[in-house]
């Protein structure tokens, strides 16, 4: 029998945020963590060529902010997407990030360091 598989990409910023720390690149020793901790517990991963451009509007200082990410996709059992949004909740407070966007079969939402479903 097959398991019905989700697609989950994210975007993991390439820079620390600049509200909350200095705002500069991530040590290249945490970018080979993440990968192997994605890989290790979800058994695979696809990081997308190049840096993803965006903006968005700082839910604290209401200013817009612009930034570059790196784009990963992993495929996810229903059954553990909260153990994916866990490890991003964990991944904010390493990459120093107020939250991380995160698409679930198409379904996006923004994992912060406190994520937690109110359902």
């Amino acid at each position: 029998m097959t398991t019905l598989l989700l697609e989950c990409s994210f975007l993991i910023p390439t820079h620390r945020d600049s509200n909350l720390s200095d705002g500069k690149e991530h040590d290249p020793w945490l970018w080979d963590w993440f990968e192997d901790e994605i890989h290790d517990r979800f058994g695979g991963l696809t990081c997308a060529p190049g840096a993803y451009r965006g903006s968005y509007t700082d839910p604290d200082t209401h200013q817009r902010v612009s930034d570059e990410s790196v784009k990963f996709t992993v495929a996810v059992a229903e059954s553990r997407v909260d153990e994916l949004r866990s490890f991003l909740s964990g991944a904010c407070l390493l990459f120093l990030q107020k939250c991380v966007y995160l698409s679930v079969a198409g379904h996006v939402e923004f994992v912060g360091p406190a994520h937690h479903d109110p359902s």
